[in-house]
């Protein structure tokens, strides 16, 4: 691949790791009907190690409060939720690569981009009933309950198409927290799912690198253009939670779910 893919395929992860859009979802498009072959699990990485330098630039300050204030019932319910995560979406790991690397992935993604769809467009309705108020605590926990949600709606994102923040941030809005919290909840949840995924395609890494040819550049492009992008689409992302603007995404995933399922 040339620099200029790197480029593009960062700025892809970049905008639809955290706009509710799926990221595994638009790479499957992009490698599929783009044409793009990026350089094994070796780019996969570099890429989620950019976007967590998104989360940390955006929610540092918060993931620092929560230690130095010792917000222990928070960050144990950010554990709870990680292994739940974990629990059950790692007996599926090699299903998963299997579907995404099959003949039919563009076709599974332009099916779960719909049910995306169909998510986020019921959050926004069932928020706008429930019309959850912004507690004084922007770091008041979640609950045991939605933690566990919270744990389960991320699993299920591992599915291409299915978006991480989109059924988090979904799954919160539905069991009734407002934008502010429900937002903040899954992109700091997104820091151990990031580093979880990273710590297991470490030994694939490991192979990938031992070949040689690492395209060093490349992947500094891409870097760079990941945690740039990642930054943007957080804020860009708050900015149309705080507008209840969440069904403009919906539209989005419907419109290239029909479109995947026509291309295929």
């Amino acid at each position: 691949m040339q620099i200029l893919d790197f480029i593009i395929l960062g700025i892809i992860q970049g905008l639809t790791e955290f706009l509710p859009v799926s990221s595994s979802g638009h790479l499957v498009l992009a490698q599929s009907i783009l044409g793009m072959n990026p350089h094994g699990v070796t780019t996969e990485i570099v890429l989620h190690l950019a976007t967590l330098i998104s989360v940390l630039v955006v929610y540092g300050r918060d993931l620092l409060d929560l230690l130095r204030q010792g917000r222990w019932h928070y960050i144990g319910a950010l554990a709870l939720a990680t292994v739940v995560t974990a629990a059950l979406a790692l007996p599926f790991k090699d299903r998963i690569e299997a579907m995404v690397d099959g003949p039919q992935a563009v076709h599974y993604v332009g099916i779960f981009l719909l049910v995306t769809a169909g998510l986020l467009l019921l959050a926004e309705f069932v928020e706008k009933r429930l019309k959850a108020v912004p507690g004084p605590d922007p770091l008041a926990t979640p609950g045991w309950g939605r933690a566990l949600a919270g744990g389960i709606a991320q699993a299920v994102a591992v599915m291409p198409g299915i978006s991480r923040s989109g059924s988090t941030i979904s799954m919160m809005l539905l069991l009734g927290l407002d934008y502010g919290r429900a937002a903040r909840f899954s992109f700091l949840l997104s820091v151990p799912a990031i580093l979880g995924a990273v710590v297991l395609s470490l030994p694939d890494m490991a192979a990938d690198t031992a070949s040689g040819n690492v395209p060093i550049a490349g992947l500094l492009a891409g870097f760079v253009a990941a945690a740039i992008c990642g930054v943007l689409a957080i804020r860009f992302l708050l900015t149309l939670l705080r507008k209840r603007r969440l069904y403009y995404f919906s539209i989005y995933c419907a419109a290239v779910g029909i479109w995947a399922l026509l291309a295929n």
